[in-house]
């Protein structure tokens, strides 16, 4: 009969490596390079609830106090001269109903105004129409028109002050 060769099956170089692996974790070195990782305790990994109170952290830093005058934002406004002598059109961008309603309603309160209409579409910016009687000029309305609207929102201002 034949001899047959003595085969290493792979169940037995699989024990050697895990062998060698355990031996070679146990080593200290490797601990105090790479220490021991702690499984997730089941606090850690509780969802936040949001009816619980979260807790403010303290930071080292201040936070900057609110600016103590408001940032204006500046309209583009393009006055064009309109079909009638005395005619013009507004072109306000970025506005719509509600600057050139109350705006509209001001205008006509001031002498020398005839007509004043708006319209907005949101293809193009929003018009308005003013129509001045003889000898007024267009600036001076203008600005007639931007004062009484200043006052109106300082009275709004107070009124809401009076409330808080």
């Amino acid at each position: 009969m034949a001899k047959k060769k003595a085969v290493k099956t792979e169940e037995k170089d699989e024990d050697e490596i895990d062998d060698f692996v355990d031996d070679f974790l146990e080593d200290d070195e490797i601990e105090s390079i790479y220490p021991k990782l702690k499984e997730k305790s089941e606090t850690e990994t509780k969802p936040i609830s949001l009816e619980e109170p979260i807790e403010e952290e303290e930071f080292e830093f201040e936070l900057e106090e609110e600016a103590r005058f408001p940032n204006y934002k500046y309209l583009n406004v393009e006055i064009k001269k309109g079909r009638g002598i005395n005619d013009y059109e507004l072109f306000i961008e970025g506005q719509s109903h509600g600057l050139c309603n109350i705006l509209v309603k001001h205008l006509l309160t001031i002498e020398g105004v005839n007509i004043a209409a708006y319209k907005y579409t949101k293809l193009e910016p929003a018009t308005i129409y003013i129509r001045l009687e003889k000898d007024y000029k267009i600036k001076d309305i203008l600005h007639k028109g931007i004062e009484l609207l200043r006052e109106e929102v300082v009275k709004v201002q107070k009124l809401f002050k009076n409330l808080t």
